[in-house]
């Protein structure tokens, strides 16, 4: 009987270890896949509290999860998977719902062995950038981004002009319509192809056409301002404007993820017998600042953003290197 009580008894001290060590194996498992971002000042390094935090897939797109942070500038993710790229957005919880503020994106792809990731947010304004003001695109200038920043460089040296006035009179523009169950419409260099006021029929423009909007503007006001091309030019060629005081248009990506090209989008440029695939996810900022690894853009999408500056120019590249300057 003591015999068979002892083997039950030892038995019951197994099974007890077994389920501890079971149960320490999958708290270390659930430690092991949390993510903890650190959301620190750019320039202290002390914790920003209570920031709102989103991380967002991007390859889908999808917001994976979104935290308030702790009064210690701490906020926890659970749900990212092994070696995904994510994009990690930063911003006060008001700005998350007016969109007049500043948000720190960064991209990084998810390593469990390292369960810390420090986020630097820039939400103080810097000698160093610009007072550009915020003008946004929406809800009228649904594929306007690029007018739209030239917009607010022109407010910036103080011309009184909307976007709209710039969209509809002095944006060379040309539709895309389709010929021979082809689509044909002007090469982006040219004009902008489609109308930036139509959500299924505007596409995009590059430097040149926005060089010539300017240009014509500055005439018909008499503003004394000038317009530079600064396609092709190097990082710090541009930055060296910005800290001179020249806010810089740049084209990117959205959120300067890889670019995408559609050929079902795509059309035949005037004069060519080729289509050209369509960029979907092009996007036009205006730099505004630099300090450090960061730079500081007025985005027509979100307000003030803050990216890493290799990050950013990696994305310039990308586009094929297109920007415009507008000086004193």
């Amino acid at each position: 009987m003591w015999t068979r009580n002892k083997r039950l008894l030892l038995i019951g001290i197994t099974i007890t270890m077994l389920l501890s060590s079971c149960n320490q194996f999958s708290q270390q498992e659930r430690q092991k896949s949390e993510l903890t971002v650190l959301t620190v000042e750019f320039n202290s390094g002390a914790p920003i509290p209570n920031l709102y935090v989103t991380v967002t897939d991007v390859e889908t797109g999808e917001i994976v999860e979104d935290v308030v942070g702790s009064d210690e500038g701490e906020a926890k993710f659970s749900k990212l998977k092994e070696g995904r790229e994510y994009a990690i957005a930063a911003t006060t919880l008001e700005n998350s719902k007016k969109n007049d503020g500043y948000t720190t994106i960064e991209n990084f792809t998810y390593d469990s062995t390292k369960p810390y990731y420090r986020l630097e947010t820039y939400f103080s304004r810097d000698k160093q950038e610009l007072g550009v003001p915020v003008v946004m695109q929406n809800p009228e200038l649904p594929h306007g981004c690029e007018i739209t920043s030239l917009t607010a460089v022109l407010n910036y040296y103080g011309m009184n002009v909307t976007k709209l006035e710039m969209a509809d009179k002095y944006l060379p523009k040309q539709d895309i319509r389709t010929v021979g169950g082809q689509r044909v419409g002007p090469n982006p260099d040219q004009a902008f192809a489609g109308n930036p006021r139509e959500k299924t029929h505007g596409m995009y423009v590059f430097a040149a056409p926005i060089v010539k909007a300017a240009e014509a503007v500055i005439a018909d006001k008499k503003a004394d301002l000038r317009v530079t091309n600064m396609s092709n030019a190097s990082q710090d060629e541009i930055l060296q404007l910005v800290q001179e005081g020249v806010p810089v248009v740049t084209w990117v990506t959205l959120d300067l993820s890889t670019p995408e090209k559609d050929p079902g989008k795509g059309w035949i440029y005037e004069g060519e017998t080729v289509p050209h695939e369509a960029y979907m996810n092009l996007h036009a900022v205006v730099l505004t600042g630099h300090l450090g690894d960061k730079v500081v853009v007025m985005d027509p999408l979100k307000g003030f953003v803050t990216y890493n500056v290799d990050q950013f120019f990696k994305s310039y590249q990308e586009l094929g290197k297109q920007a415009v300057a507008v000086h004193k």
